[in-house]
């Protein structure tokens, strides 16, 4: 079945492809694999030594710890399976899932619509979206397309953008993060929604990446106007990367852009300016 943006906004696949009105569009999170996250790999390792720690003390406080065979053999089934990074991984995700599934009900209360039952929130996720609200209300946040499927036939992409709002009177796109901090990657991915929402008839003057608080711990919320020196082209040249590198691998690109000069960007940015 062909998935019309007008009937159904999303058709969303396991391979991170969007179908929209018959073509397959990967996702700007995934094309944005691409870029090498070199904080990962010291995380990854921090992660290891400390579960690998936790599984030595408890097996050495255990009958026949004086053995050194056993003492081997059990820390190898204990740190067996889901890696322990991998495993933080997927703690982190649910959590980021939840803050999302949080500022999405306030938002769409916030409107009018029908936001259902409001989603019970693990305390982390409950820290931050409370972090989130009392940004909101000093700003005086008004939204006006939430979780928004966007997409340009022409570039060869889809994605879907937490906020379009005005921010201070200034028609805006917004990306939530959760965590410690802002990575350079968010930035490329506001500006591929952005140029893919004014497609869809959503112009924007700005860009803001606002993080929020994952754990008590991390530092509060922080706002970040996305650099006004990054362009479409800083996004598509990453995409023209992941394609490569994914047809050299064999798998699948989705359907390619027109290979067109994408003009409306640029006239958009000027309308609003002016």
């Amino acid at each position: 079945m062909v998935t019309t943006l007008s009937d159904s906004p999303r058709s969303w696949s396991r391979d991170r492809f969007y179908t929209i009105n018959g073509y397959h569009l990967p996702s700007v999170t995934t094309i944005l694999d691409v870029i090498a996250k070199p904080a990962l790999a010291p995380w990854y390792a921090k992660q290891e030594r400390r579960f690998f720690e936790t599984a030595m003390l408890e097996v050495l406080s255990k009958p026949g710890a004086r053995d050194p065979e056993y003492v081997l053999s059990a820390v190898v089934d204990a740190v067996g399976g889901v890696k322990a990074a991998d495993r933080e991984k997927q703690r982190a995700a649910t959590i980021g899932t939840a803050i999302h599934a949080g500022i999405e009900w306030q938002l769409r209360t916030r409107l009018g619509e029908d936001a259902g039952p409001e989603p019970v929130l693990p305390d982390a996720a409950a820290w931050a979206v409370e972090s989130w609200k009392d940004w909101a209300t000093s700003i005086a946040l008004e939204p006006l397309a939430i979780e928004r499927t966007v997409y340009c036939r022409r570039c060869g992409y889809a994605g879907t953008l937490d906020l379009y709002a005005r921010v201070e009177g200034a028609l805006t796109v917004l990306d939530w993060k959760s965590g410690r901090a802002i990575y350079p990657e968010a930035f490329l991915q506001n500006v591929a929604y952005r140029h893919a929402a004014a497609r869809q008839g959503l112009p924007s003057s700005q860009g803001l990446i606002v993080r929020v608080p994952k754990l008590v711990e991390d530092p509060a919320w922080e706002v970040m106007t996305v650099p006004g020196t990054l362009v479409l082209d800083d996004f598509l040249a990453a995409a023209r990367l992941w394609r490569w590198q994914r047809q050299m691998e064999g798998k699948p690109v989705g359907d390619l852009g027109l290979r067109r000069s994408c003009d409306q960007w640029d006239r958009s940015l000027t309308a609003t300016r002016s």
